[in-house]
C-alpha cells in the first residue's frame, strides 16, 4: 500500500486526548497515469447513506445525511487519485430509495459497492466502527421472467458476499482511527444483499457518543475515515484475480 494517505496519531495534551494529522504526499503523476491505464481497476460505487427527507441519525448537533455525503466526496477524491473510476449514488441532498441505489450499482460491470453510514444508540457510551456484508446475495429482479413462475432464479455460485472486503476495510479503520472494534457482521441488509458486486456497509462511528461526535465533526477525522476505506478497497482489490486482457481472449477464441 503506497504511503500516500493522511497519518493520524492520538496523543495526550494538557491531560486531554486529542489527535494530530500529518498529511503524506499524494500519489505522483506517473503512478496516477499508470493506475488509470490499468484495465483491472474496478469502478467504485459510493453510496452516501440517507438524503433528502431521510435524515438518518441526528445527535450532538450532527446529521447523518450530511456527513455521509461529505465522506462520500472525500472517498471519491482519494480513490480517483489512485486511478479508480467512481460513481456516487447521490451528489446532493436527494432522497433515493434502496432499490434505486442498488439499481444504479447493478448497471455497472466490474465494480465494488460502498454504502457509507454513521451510527446512533440509545446509550451515549456506545462507540466504535463496524462493517457489514451480506449473509447471501439475492438475484436481481431482472432475473425474474416468465420462467420465474416455474423456476426460482438461482444466486450465481460463488457470489462474493463481501466478507473479505469487509474484513479489509474494518482492519484499516481500526488501524487508522484506533476506534473500538465492533467487528464485521453478516446481515440481511438490502444494500449488500441485492448488489451484484462485492458490497459492504460501513458504520463510521456513533453520533450519539459525545467524544466520537466531536471527532466525526472535524474534516481531519473524516479524512482519516476516507483514507481507511480507500486503503481497504485497495487491499481487497489486490486479492482479486486480474481480468484476462482482450488480446488474450481473442487468441483463445481462434
Amino acid at each position: 500500500m503506497p504511503h500516500s494517505m493522511p497519518c493520524v496519531g492520538l496523543v495526550v495534551l494538557a491531560g486531554c486526548l486529542t489527535f494530530v494529522i500529518a498529511p503524506d504526499e499524494q500519489p505522483g503523476m506517473d503512478s496516477r497515469i499508470a493506475a488509470a491505464l490499468d484495465p483491472s481497476l474496478p469502478t467504485i460505487v459510493i453510496d452516501p447513506g440517507h438524503g433528502g427527507r431521510d435524515e438518518g441519525a441526528i445527535a450532538n448537533g450532527l446529521m447523518e445525511k450530511q456527513l455521509t455525503l461529505d465522506l462520500g466526496f472525500r472517498v471519491e477524491r482519494l480513490l480517483q487519485s489512485f486511478g479508480f473510476k467512481t460513481v456516487l449514488t447521490r451528489q446532493n441532498d436527494t432522497y433515493l430509495s434502496l432499490p434505486e441505489r442498488v439499481g444504479l450499482a447493478n448497471q455497472i460491470e466490474h465494480s465494488y459497492f460502498l454504502s457509507l453510514h454513521f451510527n446512533q444508540s440509545a446509550s451515549s457510551t456506545a462507540s466504535g466502527v463496524e462493517t457489514y456484508y451480506a449473509t447471501q446475495k439475492v438475484p436481481p429482479e431482472s432475473a425474474w421472467n416468465w420462467v420465474g413462475y416455474f423456476n426460482k432464479p438461482e444466486v450465481p455460485e460463488g457470489s462474493d458476499t463481501g466478507e473479505t472486503f469487509a474484513g479489509y476495510i474494518q482492519d484499516s479503520l481500526l488501524t487508522r482511527t484506533e476506534a473500538a472494534n465492533r467487528g464485521i457482521k453478516a446481515r440481511e441488509l438490502y444494500m449488500v444483499r441485492h448488489t451484484r458486486a462485492p458490497a459492504v456497509l460501513v458504520e463510521g462511528g456513533f453520533l450519539s457518543n459525545p467524544f466520537e461526535a466531536r471527532l466525526i465533526a472535524t474534516p481531519e477525522y473524516r479524512d482519516r475515515l476516507a483514507a481507511s476505506i480507500v486503503e481497504g478497497v485497495i487491499r481487497f482489490h489486490k486479492t482479486q484475480p486480474r481480468p484476462t486482457p482482450p488480446t488474450q481472449l481473442a487468441k483463445a477464441a481462434r
